[in-house]
This record gives structure tokens, C-alpha cells and sequence, in this order.
């Protein structure tokens, strides 16, 4: 039977809320939803809601950038410090050692031989060989991490970022509120008989696909992509500290466990500082929650579908909204209470 379903039809996972794309794919049939779609209105929110949509992308990306730089260059000029003293203090146990050689070895040393000279290990010969180098990434890390620092404190990304993206959810939202109420103006009572062509179920349909089920798709990928995340960065701060934890006991091998075990100790606690600090940068464990809490309030709605497809088919458009509002009120939720890294 042909009615507004199958002139909108299913999903599709190209789908995106692009006027253009979706009045062209609309069969004459669907005269009036083509209408709606050419209101000034509609495409005038849609246009305001794409500018929106792109400062909320850009300050995210140089959020996330220069987060990822403050972050990176902290540890880099954290490990170059560490490098450095540690070089400084085997120097200082070499003289130490020097000094001492030469009673030592007077006494100890047949006829003849020369002083010995104390080895140096491979890790200090190398931090000596390349101080120069070292001081250099040291002072470059230091100021990629102040830059990046004082950036995002003077332009305020993360405000910009929360701002633009419930401003483009908003107008997200009142795109379909609009074309239900061209939808509802059209229809003005309830029908008489049920007509599954009628304007109010064409709103709904297309409501239905470029709405709640491209909002389930979102939620259900972004889950997916920050359980991703949590997770290489779960296994990564977990290896770091099973080395944390064994370092100590290589250190008991003496010789080069003893120099790897000096390198660790410098090296494993500021790469797990810097996982930290990037955890609390990307939040992924808490995206995902919200996107899995969300996306599972919408398929609950979705049940209630056909239920409210035969009232549409009546014109009521009352009814539509009911549901249209309850789904909005789970994006409006979702949108409100999320707080992106650096905000609480």
C-alpha cells in the first residue's frame, strides 16, 4: 500500500539532514512534505543550525588539539628533566667513584697496573653524549605545553564548543517542530477516516527517519567509539602500571637491569600522568554512559510507533507532537547534562 512511509522510507546509513538530498529523493507523491521543506523557516533554521553545528566542530578540534599538545608537552619536558637529573647524579656518583679508585685499586692492584676507570653505564654515557639535545626537547616541550595552555585559557574553546552544540541541537529539534506545525496547519482537525498519505503522517515519517532513527545511529556509533577509546587507554594505563610494578625487581639484577630499572623509574610515572591527564581531557567512560543511557531511552520510544502512526493517519497531530517532544527531550538531556573536559 503506498503511503508516507514508503514515499520517505527506511533508514539508510548515508542518512544525514541535508534538505537538498532528501527533497530530491522524495517521489511526487510526497507533494506537501516537499513543501514544508521549502519553507523559509525550515530552511533558514537548517542553514543557522549547519553554522552552529561548524564552530561547535572547530572549537572541539582545537580543544581537543591543543589539549593533546599540553598534555604531550608536559611529559616531554618532564621525561628530558628526569633524563637530565639523572645523568647529573650518576656524574656526580662516577667522580665519587673516581676519587676513590685510586687507594682501592693501590692496594688491590698487582705491580705495575694502571688505575682502572670506572665503568660508566650506557644509559648516563648516552644522557651525557646528548645533553645539548635534551636541554633542547626539554625547553621545546615546555613551551609547546605553556602555549597550548595559554590559549585555551584566553579563548574560552570549552564554553565556545558547549554553547555552539546545544545551540545546533536546539535548532536541530525545531526544524521537525516546524514542519509538524506546517504539517498540523494543513490538516487542521482530526480526519474523518484514517489516511496513512495525509500531511501529519508524512511530518512523522520523516521525523521518523531523519530524526529518531539518525539520533540512534549517533548514539549507538559514539558509544561504540568511546568504549574504543576507554578501552586502549584502560590497557595502556594498565600496562604501564604492571611495569611500575616490576621495576623495583629489575633493579635487583643489577648491571643493565639496574640502568633499565633507573629509566623506568623516570619514564613509566610521567607516561601514567599523562594517560591521566588525558582521561580526564577525553572523558570517554562518561560519553559512553550518556550515549548507551540515551540511545536506550530512544528505542524504548520507538516501541510506541505504530501506536502513534494510526493516530497520524487520523491527523492528530497533538499526538504527533507528544512523541516528537518525548523524543527531544532525550537529546535535549543528553545535551544539557553533558559537560565537556575542563568545564566541571
Amino acid at each position: 500500500m503506498t503511503n508516507a512511509q514508503t514515499w520517505i522510507g527506511s533508514s539508510a546509513a548515508g542518512d544525514k539532514l541535508d534538505l537538498d538530498a532528501i527533497t530530491t529523493a522524495l517521489p511526487a507523491d510526497a507533494a506537501q512534505l516537499r513543501s514544508f521543506l521549502a519553507n523559509a523557516r525550515v530552511t533558514g533554521l537548517l542553514r543557522m543550525r549547519r553554522e552552529a553545528s561548524a564552530a561547535a566542530a572547530a572549537a572541539q578540534k582545537k580543544f581537543k588539539r591543543l589539549s593533546a599538545a599540553a598534555v604531550l608537552g608536559t611529559a616531554i619536558a618532564t621525561l628530558s628533566s628526569g633524563l637530565l637529573l639523572y645523568g647529573a647524579g650518576s656524574d656526580g656518583q662516577q667522580q665519587q667513584s673516581r676519587a676513590a679508585a685510586p687507594s682501592a685499586q693501590a692496594q688491590s692492584a698487582p705491580p705495575g697496573a694502571g688505575p682502572e676507570v670506572p665503568r660508566v653505564p650506557a644509559l648516563v654515557r648516552r644522557v651525557n653524549e646528548n645533553r645539548t639535545i635534551i636541554i633542547f626537547v626539554q625547553i621545546a616541550g615546555l613551551l609547546m605545553s605553556a602555549v597550548a595552555a595559554s590559549v585555551l585559557a584566553s579563548q574560552n574553546l570549552v564554553d565556545r564548543w558547549a554553547e555552539k552544540r546545544r545551540e545546533a541541537e536546539a535548532q536541530r529539534r525545531e526544524v521537525f517542530n516546524e514542519v509538524l506545525k506546517l504539517a498540523q496547519e494543513a490538516v487542521p482537525a482530526p480526519l474523518p477516516a484514517s489516511d496513512p498519505t495525509n500531511a501529519v503522517r508524512q511530518a512523522l515519517e520523516f521525523f521518523r527517519r531523519y530524526q529518531l532513527d539518525l539520533q540512534d545511529t549517533f548514539y549507538g556509533r559514539g558509544r561504540a567509539r568511546s568504549e574504543k577509546a576507554a578501552g586502549l587507554l584502560g590497557w595502556g594505563t594498565a600496562i604501564l602500571a604492571g611495569v611500575a610494578a616490576v621495576t623495583g625487581a629489575i633493579a635487583g639484577l643489577g648491571g643493565a637491569g639496574l640502568v633499565l630499572s633507573a629509566f623506568l623509574g623516570i619514564a613509566v610515572p610521567i607516561l601514567l600522568s599523562a594517560a591521566q591527564s588525558w582521561r580526564a581531557v577525553s572523558r570517554d567512560t562518561d560519553k559512553a554512559a550518556a550515549y548507551s543511557k540515551a540511545r536506550k531511552a530512544l528505542q524504548e520510544i520507538q516501541l510506541d510507533l505504530d501506536e502513534v502512526r494510526q493516530k497520524a493517519d487520523r491527523g492528530d497531530a497533538a499526538a504527533v507532537k507528544a512523541y516528537v517532544d518525548r523524543v527531544h527531550l532525550v537529546m535535549a538531556t543528553e545535551n544539557d547534562t553533558w559537560v565537556p573536559a575542563g568545564k566541571a
